[in-house]
C-alpha cells in the first residue's frame, strides 16, 4: 500500500513539473494565439491598429501584422501590413493603415504565419471620420517659397511653417547663432532648430516674437500672423484644448512613437519642430533648443505682457496648451490669410 502511494505522489509531481516547464503556466491556447488587440487614433483617412501573439509565435513566427478591408474576415491575399515591430515581452505589435476613405466602416484581424499556415485573430471594426478642411491655393512668401494652404472653418490657414528670412518690404531677418546675443535682442530675428540647416528644411524657422510683431510684416502680403483669438476659435471648431490636439497632428514618423494620438483630421498636419532659447537658464546647459520630435510650437501675435506673448502647442496626447512665453524664445510660425 504505501509503494502505491508513494508512486502516485511522485506521477502527480513529475506531471506538474513537466507542464510547467513546457508552458511556463501560460494556458496551452494561448501559446499560438493571435489577438487583435485594440483600433487607436481613428481620423479620417487612417488608424493604428495592435495586435498581439503568443510566446511560441514569438520563436516560431515567418510574418505577421493586420489584415484589413471593407468586408469582413480580411485575409493576407486582400489589403494586409507586414511588420518588424513586436515587443519581445509582450507579444504586441502594432500597424499604422494609411490612405483609408473617410466615413467608411473598416474590418480588421491580426495574423500571424508559421511554417503550418496561418492564424488570424477576431476581427474588430472602426469607422472612420469626416475630413474637416478643404485644400485652397498656393501661398508665397518674400523669399519666393511656395507653401500648400487649407480652409478650416471659413478661415485659409498656410499648411506648413513659415520659412522666410525677409520681412513683407523686403528687409532681411537676421539669422542670430550665438545663445549671448540672443539673449540681448529686443528686434527680430530666426534661427534654425540646433543651428542645423536641415532642421529648417523639414521644420521651417524659428523666430522670436519681436520678428512677429515687427509693422514691416513677417507674414506673406495678404496673410497675418493668427491672434490669441484665431487660435481659440480654431481649437474650438476641432472640440475644444482636450481633443483638437489628436486632429492637428500630423501622421508622419517625425513624430516620437510613443507619442500617441495622431488623426491630422483637420489637416493642419502639425510636425514637432521643438523650440529655442526658452529661458536664461538652459537645461542642460549649453543645449537651448529642445522638443523636437516631441511638441509643436506656435507663436500668436497677441501680446500678454511687456516681454511674454501668447503661444499655442501640441505634444502628447490629445490635447492642446496655451501659454504665455517669453518675447525672446524660438518658435515656429503659422500664418493665416486676412
Amino acid at each position: 500500500m504505501k509503494k502505491i502511494l508513494i508512486y502516485t505522489l511522485l506521477s502527480v509531481l513529475l506531471i506538474g513539473c513537466s507542464s510547467s516547464d513546457d508552458s511556463g503556466g501560460i494556458p496551452p491556447e494561448n501559446l499560438f494565439k493571435v489577438e487583435t488587440y485594440a483600433v487607436t487614433n481613428v481620423g479620417y483617412q487612417s488608424a493604428t491598429v495592435f495586435g498581439t501573439f503568443g510566446p511560441q509565435f514569438q520563436t516560431g513566427v515567418s510574418g505577421y501584422g493586420i489584415c484589413y478591408g471593407l468586408s469582413a474576415n480580411p485575409t493576407i491575399t486582400g489589403n494586409h501590413t507586414v511588420e518588424s515591430n513586436y515587443d519581445a515581452v509582450s507579444g504586441t505589435f502594432s500597424s499604422n493603415l494609411p490612405s483609408l476613405f473617410q466615413n467608411t466602416t473598416y474590418y480588421v484581424r491580426a495574423y500571424g504565419t508559421t511554417s503550418d499556415g496561418t492564424i488570424y485573430g477576431d476581427q474588430l471594426t472602426f469607422s472612420t471620420s469626416s475630413q474637416l478642411y478643404t485644400n485652397a491655393g498656393a501661398v508665397v512668401d518674400a523669399d519666393g517659397n511656395s507653401y500648400t494652404s487649407i480652409v478650416i472653418n471659413g478661415k485659409q490657414w498656410m499648411k506648413e511653417n513659415l520659412n522666410v528670412s525677409k520681412y513683407r518690404n523686403g528687409d532681411i531677418i537676421p539669422e542670430v547663432t550665438d545663445i549671448a546675443q540672443w539673449d540681448t535682442l529686443t528686434t527680430g530675428a530666426w534661427c534654425y532648430y540646433a543651428n542645423d540647416t536641415a532642421n529648417g528644411t523639414v521644420y521651417g524657422k524659428l523666430y522670436n516674437w519681436y520678428a512677429v510683431n515687427d509693422p514691416r510684416g513677417l507674414a506673406p502680403n495678404g496673410w497675418h500672423i493668427p491672434t490669441d483669438t484665431e487660435w481659440t476659435s480654431l481649437v474650438t471648431f476641432l472640440g475644444g484644448t482636450s481633443v483638437a490636439g489628436s486632429k492637428m497632428k500630423d501622421t508622419s514618423s517625425l513624430w516620437t512613437a510613443n507619442i500617441p494620438a495622431a488623426t491630422n483630421q483637420s489637416g493642419f498636419s502639425a510636425i514637432p519642430g521643438g523650440f529655442g532659447y526658452l529661458t536664461l537658464t538652459y537645461s542642460p546647459p549649453d543645449q537651448p533648443f529642445q522638443g523636437v520630435g516631441e511638441g509643436a510650437y506656435w507663436w500668436s501675435s497677441t501680446s500678454s505682457s511687456a516681454v511674454t506673448a501668447y503661444s499655442v502647442n501640441v505634444r502628447s496626447g490629445n490635447n492642446v496648451g496655451r501659454s504665455s512665453i517669453r518675447n525672446k524664445t524660438g518658435i515656429s510660425v503659422r500664418c493665416v490669410k486676412n
